[in-house]
């Protein structure tokens, strides 16, 4: 093989691998788009097509091709990492929220402080 059809070769095997660690990567939670931009859709298999658990539900490409590039996921599993994700956003807000009676005191403090500022300006002048 020539040395420049080798590098372009390489190349695209590089490509593809960085491609299939991306997809890999970003299948977390319940996926919107596949990573090649295709609707996904709600997929429930058959018992001919899954024979140990028929009826298994799964988050799939609509250009669904076994090539690693594009989205099966299970559906347990996506919905799972969801609520995972969920919680945490909530245990989030929570402490935001457990913040705001502090928050509201500082305003306080401030708002009596600009008073007594002004007050202070206003027997000056």
């Amino acid at each position: 093989m020539d040395p420049s059809e080798e590098r372009k070769h390489s190349k695209q095997q590089k490509e593809y691998g960085d491609m299939l660690g991306f997809v890999e990567d970003s299948q977390y939670g319940i996926p919107i788009r596949c990573a090649c931009g295709g609707r996904i859709i709600d997929e429930v298999r058959g018992k001919e097509d899954y024979d140990s658990h028929p009826g298994k539900r799964f988050f799939t490409c609509i250009n669904y091709e076994d090539n690693g590039l594009h989205y099966s996921h299970p559906w347990v599993v996506g919905v799972q990492e969801e609520m995972e994700r969920l919680r945490k956003r909530l245990e989030e807000a929570e402490e935001v929220i457990k913040g705001v009676p502090s928050l509201n005191y500082q305003i306080e403090s401030l708002e009596v402080n600009t008073n007594v500022w002004a007050k202070f300006d206003d027997r000056s002048d």
